[in-house]
């Protein structure tokens, strides 16, 4: 069976490159094609299709990222959604999978991943690229399971992250929150850990593409 996919990204040759690899393998037809938020509502708003394929971040008008996603959600539920991308942060991967996408695939990944995420996906499983898996520590073969998101951080880490990510030192949130330095400390490192976030860049890209 050839499925009906449509497919937005915000780069003509990431677009041409993905039908190019769904003909070769006779696994999709596309049957329609967006490059902005707005378009890929207005496509999905008047072409009927079994899946689709999407960029995480696309710039131009409407929404975008996970307020892009939750939209699609809300709109058309049962849509099976593959999101491909350039980000490498284990946060944000569950933060797209906790939307409830199909398939997650690096655009660094072997283009034949995105027609196996077609077939896994529209089988009714979930398909996550190589390099997601690695990200993510997922042993090759494993299951997916949920890993944490930022709703799953206690109140106090929430705010000691957010205030991280603005800017603010441990001490300046230690003086600002009336709590010990140690204390704030560990609370930044149990949140970090909870999303298995390395590195204070990891910490700024995650808390700077959640949704507004």
């Amino acid at each position: 069976m050839v499925y009906r996919v449509i497919v937005a990204d915000d780069h003509p040759v990431v677009l041409r490159g993905i039908e190019l690899a769904l003909s070769r393998h006779a696994i999709a037809e596309v049957v329609g094609e967006a490059e902005s938020p707005e378009g890929l509502l207005a496509v999905l708003a008047s072409t009927e299709c079994d899946a689709l394929i999407t960029d995480f971040s696309m710039p131009g008008p409407g929404r975008d990222g996970l307020d892009l996603l939750d939209e699609i959600r809300r709109l058309h539920p049962a849509l099976p959604v593959m999101v491909i991308t350039t980000l490498a942060n284990p946060a944000l991967y569950s933060e797209i999978l906790a939307t409830g996408v199909r398939g997650l695939i690096a655009k660094s990944g072997d283009c034949r991943e995105i027609c196996d995420a077609v077939r896994v996906m529209l089988a009714g499983g979930v398909f996550l690229g190589e390099s997601v898996r690695d990200m993510l520590r997922l042993p090759l073969g494993g299951s997916f399971k949920k890993h944490a998101t930022l709703d799953d951080l206690s109140p106090r880490e929430r705010k000691v992250l957010r205030l991280f990510a603005s800017g603010s030192t441990v001490t300046d949130i230690s003086r600002a929150t009336g709590r010990g330095l140690s204390t704030v400390s560990q609370q930044k490192s149990s949140a970090m850990r909870k999303l298995r976030l390395d590195t204070d860049a990891d910490v700024y890209e995650y808390i700077a593409r959640l949704r507004g």
